[in-house]
């Protein structure tokens, strides 16, 4: 069982300690229960045994301390999270250390791979959340590792994050196990679009133009700013489904991609249906 510890305050005076939560303030005078409080400040997240376990060493007796932590910080208790580890897929060419940013936001495992085949073997036993965070956009390749990935691992979801001219788009979690519309049911909507109805200096036309002749969508260069919101966004996404926190989840979730103006930094959501078209439908023999 893993137990949220809540964000409190300590308050330390000559002859007494307050501990201040959303459930009210409390008097501490306990030397050994006050560093048990101090070190589960630097936890979002503890098992229960983890925790008697800290209770111990301070020599506390283990089930009276825990009742009295529960009454005057509000503990929530939680099942085992869904996914085993978060596989952050990049090359990216930028000013940040993206690695570096990533570890210092995000607990839990969590792994870097580059875009290659290995990865398909590398997934292959787990539940994993999947970012696939493009510097340029590969339509072939990307569609090639996307469903290798989904059929390797069905119950992994996998995120596609990329440029899409002024504007970063993180995409929705594609769970094959789930059936919720995937990356490519957007995409292909877009280029089939623009088969239609040609526009003008969009985003679509150049996909299209690129797809046909199977290279990457250039991408513009970002600035050190543009990259920290980017970046900044995707990790909020990624801890929102891999973390615990105290937001919602519900199933509706896995339907929406968000889109970050490069410009202002403004987000905004948009929901994604299936595409009739998208090999995500395709049943399989």
């Amino acid at each position: 069982m893993n137990i949220i510890i809540p964000s409190y305050e300590i308050l330390n005076f000559e002859t007494e300690s307050l501990v201040v939560s959303d459930v009210g303030i409390s008097k501490i005078h306990s030397q050994p229960l006050l560093n048990v409080l101090r070190k589960l400040k630097l936890s979002n997240v503890m098992t229960k045994i983890e925790l008697d376990e800290l209770l111990a060493e301070n020599g506390l007796i283990q089930s009276d301390a825990f009742d009295f932590l529960e009454r005057i910080i509000p503990f929530k208790c939680i099942d085992e999270i869904y996914f085993e580890k978060t596989i952050v897929v990049h090359e990216w060419k930028g000013q940040v250390d993206i690695e570096a940013l990533f570890g210092e936001e995000l607990s839990g495992c969590l792994e870097f791979k580059s875009f290659s085949s290995e990865l398909v073997e590398a997934v292959r036993p787990f539940k994993c959340f999947i970012v696939l965070l493009c510097h340029s956009y590969n339509y072939e390749s990307i569609r090639s590792l996307y469903f290798k990935l989904a059929h390797a691992s069905p119950k992994s979801a996998i995120s596609v994050c990329w440029q899409m001219g002024s504007v970063f788009c993180i995409g929705q979690p594609y769970i094959q196990e789930i059936g919720n519309p995937c990356h490519f049911c957007a995409v292909d909507r877009l280029i089939n679009n623009e088969s239609i109805a040609p526009a003008k200096n969009s985003w679509s036309s150049v996909l299209a133009f690129c797809k046909s002749r199977r290279v990457g969508v250039p991408a513009k260069a970002l600035s050190l700013y543009q990259e920290m919101i980017v970046i900044g966004a995707v990790i909020r996404k990624v801890k929102f489904f891999t973390e615990h926190n105290d937001g919602c989840k519900y199933q509706d979730d896995v339907l929406y991609s968000s889109y970050l103006q490069l410009r202002d930094g403004q987000l905004f959501e948009e929901s994604n249906s299936h595409w009739y078209m998208c090999d995500c439908l395709r049943v399989e023999g």
